[in-house]
């Protein structure tokens, strides 16, 4: 067993009518194995991060790429439900029998990304 700490920030002073300041964390125990990899994404098909077969799990996706080229978040199905463009991250908790996969719309692309399966 392992436990991960995610926390949430989001601050701002002129993004609402009034000012932003929130933060939130929570303990996730996870269980062993945990996958942390780097791969680099191509856009003639998609690439499997998690298979539906991975079980519940927590999915941290990140663009990490230098081509400013947007990376799709699908489910294993190829539902699209996120875009990270260069930079940018999630942090998703997966159902049961869901897999995730990730497609650079243009181009290739890296991605860094962990699986942590869930106790």
């Amino acid at each position: 067993m392992a436990t991960l700490t995610p926390t949430l920030t989001l601050v701002s002073t002129n993004a609402l009518s009034d000012s932003l300041n929130l933060s939130l964390s929570d303990t996730l125990t996870t269980t062993n194995p945990s996958e942390m990899s780097r791969i680099s994404v191509l856009h003639s098909g998609p690439t499997e991060l998690a298979a539906a077969s991975s079980g519940t799990h927590y999915c941290y996706i990140k663009n990490i790429g230098t081509n400013s080229r947007v990376v799709e978040v699908r489910t294993a199905g190829g539902t699209a439900f996120g875009s990270l463009a260069v930079g940018e991250f999630c942090f998703v908790p997966v159902k049961v029998d869901i897999g995730i996969e990730v497609i650079a719309l243009v181009g290739t692309e890296v991605v860094e990304y962990a699986i942590f399966k869930k106790a």
